[in-house]
């Protein structure tokens, strides 16, 4: 019997929380002599993880550099993440439908279910996995891999995965699932090309979700 899942992406894509990302970053790099970041160089330059990051951006300092960025974002971060408009209401209609969810996000997995919690959306997730969970991060496929195993579910090629990157359509292909890349959130269509199987506004997401899946 075929399931329906979606893999979500977290940040820019069911949450806004950039403006505390923005803060962290610019903690740790106005320490170490690099130039603050406006939000939307934030947005462009965070998809990948910290543990990824930091040592290309910090050399050195990375160790030093991720204990300011965390101090300063844990401090602020479930008080100030922000749910996107409108998806608390399709993660309940499609749960509803028959739906399963889990999110796969590249921000730290402890941090990530708190942030989840303090939305009270928990219980809409049949696992949530960040960075440090898996033995590496998106874009591999391992953390698609995990939440899988907590889900308890098999992964189908028709499960989707949503996001706002290029970095999510990369791991949906590389765990062998479909891929959505929704455009205008943290970056325009045209910078989404050839990078998604289907590439799309939010306002046209439930209307696609019902069709492909028949709900």
């Amino acid at each position: 019997m075929e399931t329906k899942l979606i893999v979500w992406d977290w940040d820019g894509t069911l949450v806004d929380s950039f403006e505390t990302i923005r803060q962290a970053y610019n903690a740790a790099r106005t320490a170490f002599g690099l130039s603050a970041w406006s939000l939307e160089e934030t947005q462009v330059n965070v998809a990948l993880s910290g543990r990824d990051v930091f040592p290309k951006m910090f050399g050195e300092n990375a160790e030093e550099a991720s204990r300011i960025f965390y101090k300063t974002y844990e401090n602020m971060a479930a008080a100030t993440v922000v749910a996107k408009v409108g998806r608390k209401g399709l993660l309940k209609r499609t749960t509803d439908k028959g739906v399963h969810h889990v999110i796969v996000s590249n921000k730290r997995g402890d941090i990530l279910r708190n942030e989840c919690a303090a939305l009270g959306w928990s219980h809409l997730f049949k696992a949530i996995v960040g960075s440090g969970d898996a033995e590496v991060d998106k874009p591999a496929a391992a953390p698609v891999t995990l939440a899988y195993a907590q889900a308890n579910i098999p992964l189908e090629a028709k499960h989707i995965m949503i996001g706002d990157t290029p970095v999510d359509g990369h791991t949906a292909k590389a765990a062998g699932i479909t891929s959505i890349l929704l455009a205008g959130e943290t970056r325009e269509a045209e910078f989404l090309q050839d990078e998604a199987d289907y590439i799309m506004e939010y306002k046209d997401l439930e209307s696609f979700l019902s069709q492909y899946w028949g709900l």
